[in-house]
């Protein structure tokens, strides 16, 4: 199946039509994940304008047996070879759940979405303690010049990558 992708994708006969064929078969014939992952990237990068839709393909091909394993996959396959990683991650993460409509799958995907994110190359805020809200403290870095974050990640009176700092570890 990769074989016929990379194929298909240098001879420049494959359309987004036959990339969900293509992923709806290797479903069927039962490919590893890893194998699925080569075929998502590959068309993923042979398509970076539909990424998403390649992504979206991909989740539709497992039908209602895609676990959140697989979307992860999915997710990080398609992300990793978009020129801006970082910037591709939600608009595939937004297709993908679409496809996923109301499953309980879909309610994982915000997650996944911010664990892909962090780990993207061109991520703004490589070394920031990931989390929600709260005080956000760079690692080395003493509380009372971390920043606060509202609910989302977003500093208090700065940017994702130049939060403000507080004036005292309580964020007061």
């Amino acid at each position: 199946m990769a074989a016929t992708v990379e194929a298909g994708r240098r001879s420049g006969a494959l359309d987004m039509k036959a990339v969900s064929a293509l992923l709806d078969s290797a479903v069927k014939a039962g490919v590893s994940d890893a194998v699925m992952a080569q075929m998502v990237s590959m068309a993923a990068g042979a398509f970076p304008v539909n990424a998403p839709q390649v992504a979206s393909a991909a989740v539709k091909s497992y039908g209602t047996k895609v676990t959140e394993a697989n979307v992860r996959n999915i997710v990080s396959a398609a992300v990793s070879v978009q020129p801006k990683p970082y910037a591709s991650v939600s608009p595939i993460c937004a297709a993908v759940t679409r496809a996923l409509g109301n499953s309980t799958v879909a309610m994982t995907v915000p997650s996944i979405a911010v664990e892909v994110a962090a780990e993207t190359p061109d991520n703004p805020l490589q070394g920031v303690t990931t989390q929600t809200h709260g005080l956000i403290v760079n690692p080395g870095e003493d509380a009372a010049t971390g920043a606060l974050a509202m609910p989302g990640g977003v500093p208090v009176g700065g940017t994702p990558t130049s939060p403000a700092p507080v004036s005292n570890p309580s964020g007061n």
